[in-house]
Parts: structure tokens; sequence; C-alpha cells
């Protein structure tokens, strides 16, 4: 009587290897581009809500000035703040080191007028893609 053979074949190893690589290939683009979307999202909501305090902040104070309690942003943007005495911009940049270094949509401009912006994005990028409008 001959062996029973156990296991797989190099042959069908290397098929299941090169399917999984084509999902991956295929999923992983994808994927990519759902986290930043993701990742926009979340900036402009950050956006949102700091100019919602500063808006309380100068109700109940009559300036901009020495607003406190400005975002730093977070992992993927970092947040600055120009105060001034009747008005504010917010300014969100790509993070170099992030996933969002390179991001068409560029950075995330908001004033007090509710001007929003992305100065340095790409010229095909619509306000739709990046503020989610």
């Amino acid at each position: 009587m001959g062996k029973e053979c156990q296991g797989f074949t190099l042959i069908e190893l290397l098929i299941a290897v090169a399917i999984i690589a084509l999902l991956a290939g295929v999923a992983y683009p994808g994927y990519i581009a759902h986290m930043k979307k993701v990742y926009r999202t979340e900036i402009v909501g950050l956006l949102t809500e700091q100019a919602q305090a500063l808006e309380r902040f100068y109700t109940r104070n009559g300036t901009f000035i020495d607003a406190g309690g400005v975002s730093a942003g977070n992992d993927r943007y970092r947040i600055t703040a120009a105060l001034n005495p009747q008005d504010f911009h917010l300014l969100a940049s790509p993070v170099v080191e992030s996933v969002m270094a390179g991001d068409p949509c560029g950075e995330f401009s908001l004033t007090s007028t509710g001007a929003r912006a992305n100065p340095g994005a790409a010229p095909d990028v619509s306000r739709k893609l990046c503020w989610g409008q």
C-alpha cells in the first residue's frame, strides 16, 4: 500500500497565495480611500466644533482674542487659529508623516463668516469630496 498524502501541494499553495494577493491588491486601495474620507470628515467636525466654541466665547466676551481651548488637531491634521477682535480663521494642515500627507483636498480653512476653503487643493477636487457637502 502507498502512503496517504496529507496537506497541500505546492501548486495549490501558490494558487491560494496568488488569490489572496490579488484580493488584497484590489481591496487595499479602496480601504485607504475610505479611511481618508473618514479622516476628512473627522477634521471637518473638529473645525466646526472649534468654530462653535469660539462663537460662544465671543458671545460672552465680545472678542475672539484670548479665546482658550482651541484644539491643536489630531494625529493627521494640525490646527492653527488666527484670532482677531472681531473674527477668526482656523486652518487645518495635514501632518507630513500621516496618511493624509499629499491628500488632494490639501488644507481645510474655516472663518468666522462660515467660509470654507481648501488652500492647496488639487484643481479637480470638489467641495463635496473635501467637506462632505
